[in-house]
């Protein structure tokens, strides 16, 4: 079972420099994404499959924190799922998912911050901290 910006361990694409918190319970991480100045930017994906690589359905996927300086959405749509071990033949077969879009401010140059929040599996809840850098 993946999660997002899994916004999202999905570092298919997520340009990742990051530590990691972990418990039995919990696990957060922290990514890192460089973004164009009020460009549609995707930033992660999350997506839940079986062993027959069909939909299992979507995870409950909570924004915990808006971006100050922009705008953050989720949107179910195709994706390709990051998948290793017994599910890596599931990454050619594209299957519904939630992908995250940050958007900036028109003309913002700078830092923003964006925290999703997901369970993935086992009991465990997985919390993504995005550091956005907006570009020029």
């Amino acid at each position: 079972m993946k999660n997002i910006l899994t916004y999202l361990s999905a570092a298919a694409m997520i340009a990742l420099c990051g530590c990691t918190t972990t418990s039995d319970s919990f696990r957060q991480k922290s990514v890192s994404k460089t973004v164009l100045t009020g460009e549609k930017t995707k930033l992660g994906q999350t997506w839940h499959v079986d062993k027959d690589c069909s939909f299992v359905g979507y995870l409950p996927t909570h924004v915990i924190e808006q971006p100050k300086h922009g705008r953050f959405q989720l949107v179910h749509e195709p994706v390709f799922p990051n998948e290793k071990g017994a599910l890596a033949k599931c990454r050619t077969v594209k299957v519904q998912g939630m992908v995250g879009y940050y958007t900036s401010e028109p003309g913002y140059i700078g830092s923003d911050k964006i925290v999703v929040r997901s369970p993935s599996g086992n009991g465990r809840v997985d919390e993504i901290i995005m550091n956005v850098n907006v570009i020029k």
